[in-house]
């Protein structure tokens, strides 16, 4: 065979066809960065479309895990070619890059290329895929998938696929499923592919993270949702324990109280279009912080959290020791200022650890004693509290009933030697009881009251009727 540049090119084109996420970087490096140099050698010459294309096709590679240098040089290069061509007016109705746009489902821009060989060849009049708009188009649609968010021009175009999906979820978040939630659940769960680029790892993340308060919530009646969708989350922790942030927890994304919009931003961060919008929609701070590795992990671990609870709580027997080190000192004592701020919290926003402390709560103070009753009162209290005051799952509810119809040792109304001496009618809860438990550590809060005010069997079948009542 003739060595020819044409049979060299044709060589070359096989050889990019091969490099994938699965390539040896060793090799796959060395043939990203020759493309690269021959790129920004002349971004914006006759070859170009040529090199751009070669850099498309390779980024399943550079999408998951390349060497720094070719990573860097990849991306320099497509940058340079978005600047050398821009988007000038041509004769075209349309390209192809915005029907790759509508077409994607996880950034995989590297499978919507054209065929190079015939690209490689003599142009026609009406070829669009070398059209230096197209050409540019591509550029920056791969730099995006490779740098989420270093490049702007992008349509804001979101894939077909991400629409009905989202559209499916926002249905089961909402409360009006349009088919089986369950098999919607499932299905999030298992969307991560095996080589996830950095914004379909980050949409993965925020979606299943916006879908837990439905699986957890008692109205999925089959364990293998929940077991989906724990396994959906910890695949993602090993991609998720290489890098650190520099930001504080004050800098990361704000979640909206919607979780069909979070679930929307999920979808948004995979791919070009959606992060596209995105950009739009926060002028204000940094879109790239939607990314952060510490940001989404702490987003897994609290939704893992949250299902690995629901699902020991409606499917099995839950190991309430698991939460002892976050809620008792080294020494066995109550952490009562973490207990009560976790309440404190839920009474205006629902809480996943509330719920989770209520039961253990509830638990430790049928377990507790009368060797230590000023322990065992303040558990009490916390029940009871919690019951009245916060929003509670049906399944929380009914474990905790049997404390609440147990403290009703008297009628309501029923005289007692206190007279008016029992705690307000709408005490600050947290305040009087953490000077309750641990006096030397918080200061007594006004109207403070002793632990025989608030025993006061009268006082606690009164709190024992309201509590019974809100959960009914």
């Amino acid at each position: 065979m003739i060595d020819t540049p044409a049979a060299r090119t044709q060589r070359l084109i096989e050889t990019w066809g091969h490099v994938s996420a699965a390539s040896d970087r060793a090799e796959a490096d060395l043939l990203v960065q020759d493309c690269a140099r021959r790129l920004l050698a002349d971004p914006s010459g006759e070859q170009a479309h040529l090199w751009t294309f070669g850099l498309v096709r390779m980024a399943g590679y550079l999408a998951w895990q390349p060497g720094q240098e070719a990573a860097r040089s990849a991306l320099t290069a497509l940058l340079a070619v978005d600047r050398a061509l821009g988007d000038p007016p041509c004769a075209h109705p349309s390209h192809p890059y915005k029907d790759t746009l509508k077409g994607l489902v996880a950034d995989e821009v590297w499978l919507a290329g054209p065929d190079l060989t015939s690209l490689a060849g003599q142009a026609s009049e009406d070829d669009a895929w070398r059209c230096p708009a197209n050409v540019a188009g591509f550029a920056r649609l791969t730099a995006d998938v490779l740098a989420p968010f270093t490049v702007s021009g992008i349509p804001g175009l979101i894939p077909d696929a991400h629409t009905s999906s989202l559209g499916s979820l926002s249905s089961v978040l909402n409360d009006h499923p349009y088919g089986d939630p369950g098999e919607e659940l499932s299905f999030q769960a298992g969307a991560l592919p095996r080589h996830p680029t950095k914004g379909v790892l980050a949409g993965h993340v925020v979606t299943l993270h916006a879908s837990q308060w439905y699986a957890a919530s008692g109205r999925i009646t089959e364990r293998h949702v929940l077991d989906d969708m724990i396994a959906g989350l910890e695949a993602v922790l090993p991609l998720l324990a290489d890098a650190s942030c520099a930001r504080t927890t004050a800098e990361h994304p704000d979640l909206s109280g919607d979780p069909s919009a979070n679930a929307m931003t999920g979808y948004y961060l995979r791919s070009p279009g959606g992060r596209a919008e995105l950009r739009s929609w926060h002028t204000d701070a940094p879109p790239e912080r939607w990314l952060c590795h510490d940001f989404l992990r702490d987003l897994a671990d609290e939704a893992l959290s949250n299902l690995r609870y629901a699902r020991d709580s409606l499917f099995g027997t839950r190991d309430d020791h698991l939460l002892d080190d976050e809620y008792t000192h080294p020494d066995g004592r109550l952490d009562i200022g973490t207990l009560t701020h976790c309440f404190d919290e839920a009474e205006y926003d629902k809480s996943w650890q509330a719920e989770n402390a209520v039961r253990w709560a509830a638990r430790r103070y049928t377990a507790t004693g009368d060797g230590n009753p000023r322990e065992r009162l303040v558990l009490l209290l916390l029940v009871l509290w919690c019951a009245e005051a916060v929003e509670l799952a049906p399944d929380v509810g009914e474990e905790i009933r049997d404390v609440l119809v147990g403290v009703r040792t008297v009628p309501f109304g029923t005289a007692c030697a206190h007279g008016d001496a029992h705690p307000p009618e709408y005490p600050d809860f947290q305040a009087h009881l953490n000077h309750l438990y641990a006096p030397g550590e918080f200061d007594a809060p006004a109207d403070v009251r002793g632990a025989d005010a608030w025993g006061c069997p009268r006082y606690l079948a009164g709190l024992a009727e309201e509590a019974l009542a809100a959960l009914a």
